[in-house]
């Protein structure tokens, strides 16, 4: 699998299991803590990590909003609801064999 599957896997999985949708959202930064260290401290891989959100935006499986927060704003995210069924199709479409 390469770079983008496996990190479109992460981001999904960790927004499942925290049971993240619609109304309900979490920072970016949560995300970020949760990925591989060789994607967030090099250039390649934060690249990577804009260009699989930007992916998954554009297919709109999930949401990004800008929320105000007590000290600026911050980037949240959560999984539309909408897509329930073609989120689940990726993941078990993807998984690598055991």
């Amino acid at each position: 699998m390469d770079d983008i599957t496996i990190l479109k896997r992460l981001i999904l999985s960790k927004l499942i299991r925290g049971n993240i949708w619609g109304g309900k959202h979490t920072p970016l930064n949560f995300i970020k803590r949760g990925i591989p260290e060789h994607y967030r401290n090099s250039h390649k891989g934060q690249k990577t990590f804009a260009e699989v959100l930007k992916e998954l935006n554009n297919e709109e499986l999930i949401i990004l909003t800008l929320k105000r927060t007590g000290k600026g704003s911050d980037e949240h995210i959560s999984l539309n609801p909408r897509k329930v069924y073609e989120i689940r199709q990726l993941l078990e479409k993807e998984q690598p064999d055991r």
